[in-house]
């Protein structure tokens, strides 16, 4: 599976969910890049140029939906057979939730709330890795929607 990330956060996350889920020669693989920016729309453009030139089993993005990201879109990838993993507003959110913290309806409040939590920003080397190990991941995806549909896509 190719999984196309909106930019460096959730990309950590995705090889988070990667490395504690899915261990060598389990039969599934996850494929995680980078869109660099421009959100979901720009995502799902990466998505559809790796899905014409290459043969992966899926495609899917994990993208916010703060910026970038309409019903158009929507339409657009499950007609492309893209799946999408939509963190509310943002992935901050989805993190702060993961931990039981408290999250907001505003991505700018939800950075500054993650920046006070964790020190550092999501996109920060090792933040994500440091914070959210399997074992919390476990406990929280029955309550974050976001989390499970991430596990589901990979088998999990």
């Amino acid at each position: 599976m190719i999984l196309v990330c909106e930019g460096l956060a959730e990309l950590e996350f995705a090889k988070v969910i990667r490395d504690a889920y899915l261990p060598r020669n389990c039969g599934t693989s996850l494929k995680a890049q980078n869109a660099f920016g421009g959100g979901g729309k720009k995502a799902l453009f990466v998505a559809r140029q790796l899905k014409s030139q290459s043969e992966f089993d899926s495609y899917a993005i994990l993208i916010d939906t703060d910026e970038h990201w309409t019903d158009s879109e929507r339409t657009e990838a499950r007609s492309a057979e893209i799946i999408v993993v939509e963190n509310t507003p943002c992935l901050e959110a989805t993190l702060l939730r993961i931990d039981q913290k408290r999250s907001s309806s505003n991505t700018s409040t939800n950075k500054d709330l993650f920046l006070e939590e964790y020190g550092n920003p999501a996109h920060f080397d090792g933040v994500i890795r440091r914070n959210f190990g399997r074992e919390k991941l476990d406990r929280a995806r029955a309550n974050v929607s976001e989390l499970d549909a991430l596990l589901c896509l990979i088998g999990r």
